[in-house]
């Protein structure tokens, strides 16, 4: 029976819990936050419901020491207060969800088997240390072990179970079609059909028509009836690549099948319904589309329902040998002789690349070395990065993305924290060049030794 670990000072409320999820959980319980720390290295819960005030250790307190040690662990915070503050140090600080008291049973659940699906979503994305066998089968799976990948993992896992409409956002090669199919494999309609639709490739003249079928007689050389992809997916899922490439036209036919669930095909007058779920993903910036009316506001609202942001490979390189060992494990067999490594020496120069197509990128370059390598071996001559972008325009690319990234994820002063990042990084690399010697560091940045001393103290 999965285990539920409850850690709350008031033994009425742990004796509740016991009562009303014991039939389905098996419920453990500790009074404060040092008792429910070591609870969880002793007893492996695989949820933790933690009220935030207790004595002895706090909520918080013990959810960071939690996170720290058990990152994957979802830790589900209750409290009796209302309080905004709290609640976002509380998920600031690695909290699954955050709940208040008193609350209803079965909302209560649902919040559970959410933070259960997370935990066998990242299990069943192999979000693992080591590229496992299974990985090295031809199916293309998730893969990284890095904080920002697992947080998208968690996300697959809230919302596979919850049938709404997801808008996944990112990058061209990111992985955003890999995310679409995970969250309809661990779907309740993963037995039904999923049909992808790239609606960059599809010509204009072609949208309605593919997406919405047509009568015969509809247009010249339409001699019989066709049914289209919402009509052929009907009680699964449809997955719209590159959304906005969308005529205005075609968003508005998507947003009635969104609303109301009816279409008409092109030439008929006959109301037709579809019961399917909405997927979509895009490179661009829906929102500034809205606002220039190259796309309705109205549609992204209803397909925005929850988002998923895939993080470029350059901002987690942790995950960059994981994924080589992955490509090597799929392509280096099928050569002669076997490829079946590579030098550290070619992961350094790797590492060192700002990857603009990012993991598609990667792969086609690990494709090639598997090609060119000798003695089974792949070495740094054998990664032959082509399409690089010009040497003057890596520095606006990177400061561009950094400057996305802090405004996406809400910093308050993203223009400061930009200035802290790049004078953090300027200073550490001068006392590289310099060998720590602060003298020559600061003639290096071109600044005394006091004004690098001083900066070096705040920066700290």
């Amino acid at each position: 029976m999965i285990k539920l670990l409850i850690v709350d000072d008031e033994k009425s409320v742990r004796y509740a819990f016991q009562r009303t999820f014991g039939d389905q959980y098996n419920v453990i319980t500790a009074e404060n936050g040092e008792e429910g720390v070591n609870a969880v290295a002793a007893s492996s819960p695989a949820v933790v419901l933690m009220d935030i005030r207790m004595p002895k250790m706090n909520g918080l307190t013990a959810l960071q020491h939690i996170h720290t040690r058990f990152p994957r662990l979802p830790v589900i915070m209750m409290t009796a207060y209302a309080d905004s503050a709290t609640a976002m140090q509380a998920m600031q600080d690695g909290a699954f969800d955050y709940v208040v008291k008193p609350f209803d049973n079965e909302d209560l659940r649902l919040v559970l088997q959410k933070a259960l699906a997370s935990v066998k979503m990242q299990e069943t994305l192999q979000c693992e240390s080591e590229v496992s066998e299974k990985m090295e089968a031809d199916g293309d799976c998730i893969i990284g072990a890095s904080p920002s990948l697992i947080e998208v993992c968690k996300k697959i896992g809230m919302v596979a179970a919850a049938e709404l409409p997801v808008l996944i956002t990112g990058e061209t090669g990111v992985g955003k079609e890999l995310v679409a199919r995970a969250i309809y494999q661990n779907s309740g309609h993963h037995q039904k059909a999923l049909m992808v639709v790239n609606c960059a490739s599809l010509p204009d003249e072609l949208v309605e028509s593919e997406l919405f079928g047509y009568e015969s007689g509809a247009f010249t050389g339409a001699v019989k009836q066709r049914i289209g992809r919402f009509e052929q997916c009907d009680g699964g899922t449809i997955f719209l690549d590159e959304i906005g490439e969308l005529s205005l036209q075609a968003q508005a036919k998507i947003l009635r099948v969104v609303q109301q669930g009816t279409f008409e095909r092109l030439g008929g007058n006959r109301q037709l319904l579809t019961d399917v779920r909405i997927i979509a993903a895009t490179n661009k910036n829906l929102a500034s589309m809205v606002k220039d009316g190259a796309f309705r506001g109205d549609l992204l609202h209803r397909i925005n329902v929850f988002n998923i942001a895939i993080p470029p490979l350059r901002s987690r390189l942790d995950d960059l040998p994981l994924l080589v060992k992955y490509f090597i494990s799929r392509y280096g067999r099928h050569v002669s002789p076997p490829v079946k490594g590579i030098t550290n020496e070619a992961i350094a120069c790797l590492s060192g690349f700002h990857w603009p197509g990012n993991i598609r990128q990667l792969e086609n370059v690990i494709r090639r070395a598997t090609v060119l390598a000798k003695a089974g071996c792949i070495g740094k001559d054998d990664c032959v990065i082509e399409d690089a972008a010009p040497e003057e325009d890596v520095f606006d690319l990177a400061v561009t993305r950094r400057v996305e990234e802090l405004i996406a994820r809400g910093e308050s002063r993203p223009y400061h924290q930009l200035l802290t990042e790049m004078e953090t990084l300027m200073i550490n690399k001068a006392l590289d060049l310099s060998q720590g010697n602060q003298v020559h560091a600061a003639d290096l940045l071109g600044i005394n030794r006091m004004t690098l001393r001083k900066k070096m103290s705040l920066l700290k």
